[in-house]
């Protein structure tokens, strides 16, 4: 490539893209090979691998493609096209459903192992769809939509293109986003059969089932500040390896009710009972070794403490367990920066860096149910999207989360289920996707 080319930002932008959908068909590969083995080896599919090698495919329509309109390259393809754009619109129909197919494809996949060799000609069929019209969405994009944008996008705005950086400017050319990816290729690899070009290290194949047993039910839960009432008659439960989300007005009671779930608000009235056992009167710090902590509002680190002291003291309940400081270096190895500040004040750490050791400082309490109360607030947009994709994390390890969130969207479109609170009363529930189409919620909290 000559050095004028190297410094075009119309080739950095397509580089760009042409890299990571050779990353995609590499991946895509795999999976027939994988799907080869389903017809020719009498052997039940690898569950947990091609789980792995889907939520790649997840993470690549949500996250890298999470929209035409977060993405700069279409919209300004939109804006110089004259007239209607038929591809453009197919790939938007196809972000849509990309969700939908994905999850038929896990629930076949699990069926065909529960009751293998049942199922396994469907399965490979499906794949086999799922693959073709995935690559028919890749050569699209390459021998369509770039031409077409090479033709009509101008200098500006391939300059605004390649200088975008991740979700909330633009999710297609972070190098956060890309670093993610990386992550999951390595994983994928790590676990393939050498058969098939991997390292063939050994696991678990199948993916353990989630009981989602209720493990926290609320019941005509009262409560009040002297002769202020907060809260009235609430209901609501929460099941193991959920996301419940809480949205409301300010003043609505989302923190009251928080507080009286981790014991730091006393209830008036109701019951509260967590894993059978009731809860109503137990005191916050035995609920925290029954495993419900909560992280506050404003994230309220010890601020005079450093920040190792303030992972260890999340972990007060727990005594001199053996398993602290191992715990203690998971979470500095998930979150770097707080390993890299273990001896600075945790007051002198940015907004984002106190939330992100409020989270680890939760961790090392071993919590089952996490209580958030606004963890966005105060954030940059992009802290937020961090923070965020660590709640998913956490979620998909098996941490149920009850969620208070200001940003009632991004809560709702990331909750399996919802509760709206008005005047201390919940008026609305549902799955996140319903809340999320609610014409009350969309112009009372969204703004829509």
């Amino acid at each position: 490539m000559s050095a004028q080319h190297e410094h075009d930002p119309a080739e950095i932008a397509t580089r760009t893209i042409y890299q990571e959908h050779i990353n995609l068909w590499r991946i895509i590969l795999l999976l027939d090979r994988l799907q080869r083995d389903i017809d020719e080896r009498d052997e039940e599919p690898d569950e947990v691998l091609i789980s792995s090698i889907l939520d790649y495919f997840e993470q690549f329509s949500e996250r890298v493609q999470s929209g035409p309109n977060e993405i700069l390259l279409f919209e300004r393809l939109r804006q110089r096209n004259a007239g209607s754009f038929a591809e453009l619109d197919e790939l938007e129909r196809d972000y849509l459903t990309a969700h939908q197919a994905l999850q038929g494809l896990r629930q076949q996949l699990h069926d065909c192992v529960t009751n293998w060799p049942q199922g396994r000609e469907q399965l490979s069929a499906a794949l086999g769809d799922f693959t073709t019209h995935l690559r028919g969405h890749i050569q699209q994009e390459e021998q369509l939509l770039i031409p077409r944008a090479r033709e009509l996008l101008t200098p500006a705005d391939w300059s605004e293109i390649a200088a975008a950086k991740d979700q909330y400017d633009d999710p297609l050319f972070g190098e956060r986003v890309r670093e993610e990816f990386r992550e999951l290729r390595h994983h994928i690899i790590n676990i393939a059969p050498e058969h098939v070009g991997g390292l063939g290290i050994q696991h678990k194949t199948r993916i353990e089932p989630q009981t989602h047993e209720q493990i926290l039910t609320v019941s005509s839960l009262s409560t009040s500040y002297g002769r202020i009432q907060a809260l009235y008659d609430v209901d609501l439960s929460i099941r193991s390896g959920e996301i419940v989300a809480l949205v409301g007005a300010n003043g609505a009671g989302k923190s009251t009710l928080l507080m009286t779930l981790s014991g730091l608000q006393p209830a008036d009235s109701g019951t509260i009972t967590y894993r059978h056992h009731d809860l109503t009167r137990m005191p916050a710090h035995r609920r925290v070794h029954e495993g419900i902590v909560q992280i506050p509002e404003g994230r309220q680190v010890f601020r005079d403490l450093s920040v190792h002291d303030n992972l260890l003291m999340g972990a007060y309940t727990r005594g001199r367990d053996a398993q602290v400081m191992t715990d203690l270096d998971n979470i500095y190895s998930r979150f770097p920066v707080l390993r890299q500040k273990q001896h600075q004040l945790a007051g002198m750490l940015s907004g984002g860096q106190q939330q992100m050791l409020a989270i680890g400082r939760a961790l090392m309490a071993a919590p089952r149910l996490l209580l958030l109360d606004e963890p966005s607030m105060g954030l940059a947009p992009l802290v937020v999207e961090e923070i965020f994709n660590i709640l998913r994390d956490l979620n998909r390890e098996g941490i149920t989360l009850f969620l208070v969130e200001q940003n009632a969207s991004q809560a709702l479109s990331i909750a399996d289920r919802g509760y709206v609170l008005e005047a201390g009363k919940v008026v609305l529930s549902g799955s996140g996707e319903q809340l999320l189409a609610d014409d009350k919620v969309r112009e009372a909290y969204l703004g829509l």
